[in-house]
């Protein structure tokens, strides 16, 4: 049975070509403001394979493409059920979204989590195995919402890529977090523009960006979905990096 639910976006990033749209559900308060929940969403494309957000879906009348920190209100189906991807949902597309406001970036820490760790396998800072959000019980999870750790680094670097005649282009994320090491893809292109990275990349050079306030910064984390092609590993991926 179909529901609309309020929406916090916290992410919209790069996902099999097209986009990845996660958030929390909020409640709208009489008053016309927002109170946060804890129930993580990730809207799944039921016509991809991967679940992967067409640009259309993203828009919203007199507003456009759906930014981190917009409120939007989206027609749901039902769960996807998939224990390796719970907060994963089918979204009505007879219906388009509908922006209902913004959040201003200093409730950040009212919406962030505070996990005593992240997702970490043995000997791999950059993935973790089949099975391993099952594992994790009651307490399973493929988003986080965090406040940057101390001594985070972003770094980006190309390489020659043998498919094709344009360089493999690479931007990490690589912070510690209880005491683990974490290596996370970026797929923000919203903080790949602002900063200009692309126009800053080098061939096989890595270099390490200069943000200012690094320590206000929030990331939004997430596991990639099982897929045929990748069957064995969840990777770690940033969607967005908030900066305040």
């Amino acid at each position: 049975m179909a529901e609309t639910k309020h929406i916090i976006v916290l992410a919209n990033s790069a996902r099999a070509g097209k986009h990845c749209v996660a958030g929390k559900v909020v409640t709208l308060m009489t008053d016309g403001s927002f109170s946060f929940q804890n129930q993580w969403i990730r809207l799944n494309c039921s016509t991809d394979p991967e679940g992967a957000v067409p640009y259309a879906n993203t828009i919203c009348q007199n507003h456009g493409s759906v930014r981190p920190l917009d409120v939007i209100k989206v027609t749901m189906h039902s769960p996807c059920n998939d224990p390796d991807h719970p907060e994963d949902w089918h979204y009505d597309l007879t219906q388009p979204w509908q922006f209902i406001g913004r959040v201003d970036p200093c409730r950040l820490p009212d919406l962030a989590d505070t996990p005593q760790s992240i997702w970490h396998s043995l000997g791999d800072n950059k993935s973790v195995p089949a099975g391993y959000v099952p594992s994790m019980g009651m307490s399973a999870a493929t988003l986080y919402l965090i406040k940057s750790p101390p001594g985070w680094a972003f770094t980006h670097w190309k390489e020659q890529n043998q498919f094709g005649p344009m360089p493999k282009t690479f931007r990490r994320l690589e912070f510690s977090y209880s005491g683990v090491s974490h290596d996370f893809s970026v797929t923000d292109t919203d903080f790949t523009r602002r900063h200009d990275v692309y126009n800053k990349m080098q061939m096989y050079t890595h270099q390490r960006l200069s943000v200012p306030n690094p320590e206000k910064a929030f990331f939004c984390l997430s596991l990639t979905k099982l897929t045929p092609q990748f069957s064995r590993q969840h990777y770690k991926i940033c969607a967005t990096i908030f900066e305040t």
